[in-house]
């Protein structure tokens, strides 16, 4: 499938890499895994066929949705991305169940191609999409989605949260209180995406993020990543791997809602509120 060409984003410039750099890792898998569980726990308690997901990134959630039978526009501002995942929609023999465009968050609600497929059961963004955006851009973004959702759609999306003790511990014992730190800023922070690609990003806690989304209630919200470490500790963990495995198995045993605010994630989901 052909899609417009877009001036480059700094996720076209990490796209080829991005299976090998998180996706097809050990901790990234691990940390993948548990948003399917939510979902499918989800799935088994609500009829959802209609999916549209924001920031699809190489389609990994996609393949796996349109492949337990929902009907998926995935979506990216990066074309890369975009191409990847129809590829792989296409090996898989999954494109009559998969869609693509090239279509950034804020401009879902204007585009021809998604309202034709709207409304749609459930709005799905995983690994820190929303971080992308601004508070203001948030509050603007959940008033654009709700027309594009049945009534009483969902949101299930995956955000990292303003605090995870991983991430403090690591930078604090390299010597970097600034990094150690950094998600408790209120403004953006610069966050590196490879060597030489860095992106504005905002951190939230589930309460910030639900106070920015006002026209949803939240109804569910777990820990991604409290014992299991961040995607950039892969190295050290894949000449651990028994290691890897008790934080797995800690990962499952511990999925408190309390513990979200201090995990690396939080999987957090929502339903649109009647007018």
């Amino acid at each position: 499938m052909e899609h417009p060409q877009p001036d480059p984003t700094p996720f076209d410039k990490i796209a080829q890499d991005y299976d090998r750099s998180f996706s097809d890792t050990a901790v990234g898998w691990a940390q993948r895994q548990r948003v399917w569980y939510f979902l499918s726990r989800f799935f088994q308690e609500n009829n959802i066929q209609n999916v549209l997901e924001c920031n699809c990134g190489s389609g990994t959630d996609a393949i796996w949705l349109a492949g337990r039978g929902k009907q998926v526009l995935a979506t990216d501002i990066s074309s890369q991305m975009v191409e990847i995942t129809a590829d792989k929609a296409e090996k898989s023999g999954l494109s009559k169940h998969l869609q693509t465009a090239v279509v950034s968050m804020q401009e879902l609600h204007t585009q021809e191609r998604i309202l034709q497929y709207a409304p749609f059961d459930l709005l799905f963004s995983d690994f820190g999409g929303l971080n992308c955006l601004s508070p203001e851009e948030i509050r603007q973004w959940g008033q654009h989605m709700k027309p594009l959702l049945m009534p009483g759609g969902w949101l299930a999306l995956v955000v990292m949260s303003r605090f995870t003790c991983w991430e403090t511990l690591y930078f604090l014992l390299k010597g970097k209180a600034d990094e150690a730190f950094r998600r408790g800023s209120r403004t953006a922070v610069q966050a590196r995406l490879d060597v030489d690609t860095f992106i504005p990003t905002w951190y939230f806690s589930p309460k910030e993020l639900g106070d920015l989304l006002p026209g949803y209630t939240i109804k569910e919200c777990r820990p991604i990543g409290f014992w299991l470490p961040p995607s950039y500790l892969d190295p050290f963990f894949l000449k651990r791997p028994k290691w890897l495995r008790l934080l797995e198995w800690l990962e499952k045993k511990s999925a408190a809602r309390w513990l979200s605010p201090v995990a690396d994630h939080y999987f957090l989901l929502l339903q649109k509120k009647q007018d």
